[in-house]
Parts: structure tokens; sequence; C-alpha cells
């Protein structure tokens, strides 16, 4: 009989800035196929960056669990690469987490800080399962309150406790569901994230906001020298869903600047408002006629020749 391991892990972060989760620890807990540990243990290491300094507010009430000279102590990211990408990519072994997505995109950035290849594996998410399962919303130490999981020893924020937490709530609904851990998981494919696909997904949130903070440069600017002066005086904003093609609301911006007008970021009085098409509600469109808004279609500022 092919008996399969299951690890649940999770990642803490000395910060976040830039969107850029920094590892500080990795915690997992290794069971057997009954969901009986094997084996845990928190991977403590330096992230060789600033702590946010929230972590170690008092308003915080969910601090780090060691110190930071502690963290500092201990080695970095890389000295643990080869480590974890065992434990990761055993063949025999399913890997899972809560808010999975998360870690795994901070192991993607550890990998990229250090100049190493992505771990390729799949992660299955306990919090998707307990949510479909239950039809509600709980952070991890809930759902295990919820489900009765005695926690009494573990902290919250603690990766190694919190990766225990996580097996322990995945135990607790198999129990529920009457089923082996092995059926749920199958059954619940789609709960399944992998390296590429996190990867993939934080680059298009780095683009978006890098193409965000392009458009809103053009915001409160007149331009010293408009090329044409087609909307010289006049204040825009951009309707919501301009936004849904980066590229082209950059393009709009460009030439609204470029023809002397202004965009705001909301308008306190009268201007235009540009809109994809002209599938506008009448009432809609009669509210902001009455307001001194006037509606502008995208495609007739891109036919301006600026």
């Amino acid at each position: 009989m092919d008996h399969k391991t299951y690890l649940f892990f999770d990642c803490e972060c000395a910060n976040c800035f830039d969107g850029i989760g920094k590892i500080c620890s990795l915690g997992y807990v290794l069971a057997d196929d009954e969901l009986n540990i094997i084996e845990q243990e928190d991977l403590v290491m330096n992230p060789e960056c600033d702590f946010d300094w929230y972590l170690f507010s008092p308003k915080n009430k969910c601090q780090l669990a060691y110190s930071k000279d502690y963290f500092r102590a201990n080695p970095n990211f890389a000295s643990y690469y080869k480590k974890i990408k065992k434990l990761f990519t055993n063949g025999n072994t399913y890997v899972g987490g809560f808010a999975v997505a998360n870690d795994v995109g901070f192991v993607n950035s550890a990998c990229d800080r250090y100049y190493m290849d992505y771990i390729l594996y799949r992660a299955f998410d306990v919090e998707n399962l307990a949510e479909k399962v239950f039809g509600c919303k709980k952070k991890l130490f809930e759902w295990a309150e919820f489900l009765e999981c005695d926690t009494s020893i573990l902290t919250s924020h603690k990766s190694v406790d919190d990766a225990v937490v996580t097996l322990m709530v995945f135990k607790k609904i198999c129990e529920k569901l009457q089923k082996s851990p092995e059926e749920v998981l199958k059954e619940n494919k789609d709960f399944f994230v992998n390296t590429e696909e996190v990867a993939q997904a934080a680059e298009e949130r780095q683009y978006k906001k890098e193409m965000t903070a392009k458009i809103k440069a053009y915001y409160n600017k007149h331009s010293p020298n408009p090329i044409r002066k087609k909307y010289q005086g006049q204040k825009f904003e951009l309707n919501k869903k301009v936004f849904s093609d980066l590229d082209r609301a950059l393009n709009i911006a460009k030439r609204i600047y470029d023809g002397g007008g202004v965009i705001m970021e909301r308008l306190k009085g009268a201007g235009n408002v540009v809109f994809l098409d002209d599938s506008i509600e009448p009432e809609k469109k009669a509210s902001m006629e009455k307001k001194g808004l006037k509606i502008v279609l995208a495609e007739d500022i891109e036919k301006i020749n600026v």
C-alpha cells in the first residue's frame, strides 16, 4: 500500500514592504496518512532586512514569537533552501497550509531575493476547504476553537504552531466528512495552488501596481506645454471600469494631460467622466448631468491626435 505523508507549513515575515514578504520563520509539521504527527520544526531565519515596527508594538495583538536578536542570530533562507526543497518536493507528500497561496508567495519571494530556483510543488488550502464545508469565514485559531481543537499550549503567529493548528483543523474536517485525508484532497482539487500560478499572480499584481502608479502620476497635474489645447481648463475623472485595461487607461490619461486637461481622482464639481462605452443606465446618466457631469467615451479621447 502506498502510504502518503502530509506536510503543513506556515511562514512569518519580518515585513511586507513593497508587497514582498521577507520570511523570518517557516514552520512545518509532517504527519502520516492518518494525520499523526511524525516531526515538526520551526525554521527560524535571519530575514536580513528591517522588521516592520508594528510587529513588536504593544498595540499588535499578534506579535512574532521570537525577539529581533534571536531572528538575526539564525541562518538566512538560503541556508535552509535545500532542506525546504527536500520537504516540499518529496513525491509521496501532500503539502498544505492555511491561506496557503500567501505562504507559497513568500517562499517564491525568498527564492527571488537569494537568486535561487523556485521550489516546484502544489499546496492545498485548508482555509478554502473549511469555508466550503461550513459556509463561513474564520481565522485559523477561530476555526480551531470552532472545531474544538486543543490549542492551549500553542501560540498564534509562531510558524510551527500555526502549521500544527492547520493540521488539527484539517483532521477535524476529515473526521466530520468521514473520509480519509487523501479522499478529501482528491475531491477538492480546485483548492490546490502551485508555484507557477502564485508567481504569475504576483507578477500580475506588480504590473497592475506599477501601471496604476503611472496613471495616477497624471492626477492633479497641468501640462506646462500641452501639445494641443483640446481639453484646456477641463477636469476629468476616470470611471473605475477604465482600469480594466491598464495600458488603455494610461494612454487615455496621457492624451488628456497632453491635451491640457486635468485628471482628478474624484470630481467635486462639474467636469467630464470617462467611460469605456455608452452602456450607462438612463437614471445614472440623468443624475450625472444634473450634477454638471458630462459623459465622455474612451474611444473619443483615443481619436484625438495629441
